[in-house]
């Protein structure tokens, strides 16, 4: 390994380090890999994530081939085809070398040329940030087959909203990196997508709730209007990782309720597959939803965690959106199939290696992430 790249897999480290601390505004945008320009987007991570042609397509084949058991088992299990085109779905962020398996899984089937983006807004606290949806102004996001467009879906999404309820910050943006996670392979299986990001910081239920609701109603209309069917011609993903567990180096926040040793880490893993199999798999229900966000934070105080979930308001605002856009669409229920668990000690490493990729944390006992995939289509798509 060379020294530049030992220093910069240093450097990223201690950007996963301070997950959930607060670190300043001028550390974060020294960490961005490629800065963004004033209409593109630039890049966070170069370690992690594959960012040209050539890796994209090397990081596809070999997780196809690594994962083609559990591809034809899921296939089998929920009569999968090649015209498979999911809803929705919830899918890893983190390091291909550790959460590859859980992507590929699921952006097989995530075909629809307009993508909404729900993200985990990581430094939320950091910029003050809450209560509202936050948007971008970039025209373009990095891909490794050229730019991908950012959809004019966007604009027609802020004017139906009320002005209080989102934000546009193009700095919070560019220091993510939990959207520039699913850009590679979203843009391998559909070279044309455009994308709408969005990311969700702090709220309670009740505003979670609310916001949800409006945003359904505004992408009810612009899917009426434009006669477009779902998973067809817009599809919604959410991002987020699982537990982040352990004792170590996660800045002042640790979480380890069931001790680091082998033991705690089986019931680490039970409690994340709890959580997926009660509240985000199966139909989806706002009870539900509210639920599995009443896990993970105190409902008087969504600051404080209860189970360290990197998504827990990525996850139940997008699913909760997709609750209140089928009541306005009059669509069947949605359901969840759940594709992938596995966390960054249990997946085998898959060769990424040769590809110049590589990992941006540690993973041992003390210190490790859980990941999981789920698509979701309507009953009679099953």
């Amino acid at each position: 390994m060379t020294t530049k790249r030992l220093a910069f897999l240093m450097f990223i480290l201690l950007c996963g380090l301070s997950t959930f601390g607060q670190t300043p505004r001028d550390e974060l945008l020294k960490r961005v890999a490629i800065p963004s320009q004033k209409d593109l987007r630039g890049l966070v991570d170069l370690v992690g994530f594959s960012h040209t042609r050539d890796q994209t397509n090397s990081v596809v084949s070999i997780l196809e081939k690594v994962e083609r058991k559990k591809i034809l088992e899921n296939q089998r299990k929920y009569n999968f085809d090649s015209n498979t085109s999911f809803i929705a779905g919830i899918c890893p962020h983190d390091d291909y070398f550790y959460a590859g398996r859980g992507y590929i899984q699921l952006m097989k089937y995530i075909n629809a040329p307009k993508v909404i983006l729900f993200g985990t807004c990581h430094w939320a606290k950091t910029y003050g940030l809450k209560d509202k949806f936050i948007f971008d102004s970039f025209k373009n996001w990095r891909g490794p087959y050229g730019n991908i467009s950012v959809s004019p879906v966007r604009e027609e999404i802020k004017k139906g909203l009320d002005e209080e309820d989102y934000l546009v910050d193009d700095e919070v943006q560019t220091v993510e990196h939990s959207l520039e996670a699913l850009l590679p392979f979203l843009q391998h299986f559909n070279r044309s997508v455009e994308i709408v990001p969005i990311l969700v910081p702090y709220m309670n239920w009740e505003k979670m709730d609310e916001l949800a609701s409006r945003l359904a109603s505004v992408l009810a209309e612009i899917i009426k209007k434009n006669n477009w069917k779902l998973g067809k011609d817009i599809a919604f993903l959410i991002s987020t990782d699982c537990v982040h567990y352990g004792d170590y180096g996660w800045s002042y926040y640790n979480y380890c309720p069931f001790g680091t040793d082998a033991d705690g880490y089986k019931k680490g893993v039970k409690q994340d597959m709890a959580l997926i199999k009660n509240y985000l798999c199966g139909e989806i229900e706002t009870s539900r939803i509210r639920d599995f966000f009443w896990k993970c934070v105190d409902p008087n105080d969504p600051y404080q965690y209860k189970i360290t979930w990197c998504g827990r308001f990525s996850v139940p605002m997008g699913l909760n959106f997709l609750f209140h856009l089928g009541r306005k669409l009059q669509h069947k229920p949605f359901n969840g199939v759940f594709l992938r668990y596995g966390t960054s000690l249990s997946f085998p490493a898959p060769p990424l290696e040769k590809l110049n990729l590589g990992t941006t944390y540690y993973s041992n006992l003390h210190h490790w992430v859980g990941f999981t995939s789920i698509g979701y289509l309507m009953d009679e798509d099953k």
